[in-house]
């Protein structure tokens, strides 16, 4: 049995002062495995930081295009870091090259790992922001996102 709430208390993953609100309820693509995802809404080229200690194991940057058609879902940049507990977090709609982490790389929470894009399929520059189990043997389709609690979100 997938367990529905994560266990890692997660920082937030963009500068407070810059996070114009939290979103996790609008987008039309938080539906079915995406159904806990949140969306940060902040200004293109925002800092994106490492929600919780963990090492890197994905980062996809070479993307430079988007837009509100879902003809660019699968042109996301996007990161994604492994944690200690089996929980994994996902950064999306990052900035064209501008991550600065590396695949096997160990990062702290509240390290800059990238910048905010409008890479993929996203109406207005934010960071789309998931925490994920892997359910079977692909990690891309086989996986459940994890509600977070508002106080799990700290800054």
């Amino acid at each position: 049995m997938v367990r529905k709430n994560a266990i890692n208390k997660y920082k937030l993953p963009v500068p407070k002062d810059q996070l114009q609100r939290i979103d996790r309820t609008s987008s039309p693509a938080h539906l079915g495995k995406l159904r806990n995802a949140i969306d940060l809404i902040v200004d293109k080229e925002t800092p994106v930081l490492a929600a919780a200690d963990g090492i890197v194991i994905f980062v996809n940057d070479s993307s430079n295009i988007g837009g509100s058609n879902p003809v660019y879902w699968g042109h996301t940049n996007f990161i994604v870091i492994m944690h200690s507990n089996g929980e994994y977090s996902r950064y999306d709609h990052l900035s064209y090259n501008s991550s600065k982490v590396t695949v096997g790389q160990r990062v702290i929470a509240g390290e800059e790992i990238a910048n905010v894009g409008m890479t993929g399929y996203t109406y207005l520059p934010h960071l789309h922001f998931q925490v994920f189990v892997v359910t079977g043997f692909n990690m891309w389709t086989d996986f459940e996102t994890l509600k977070l609690r508002d106080f799990d979100i700290i800054p």
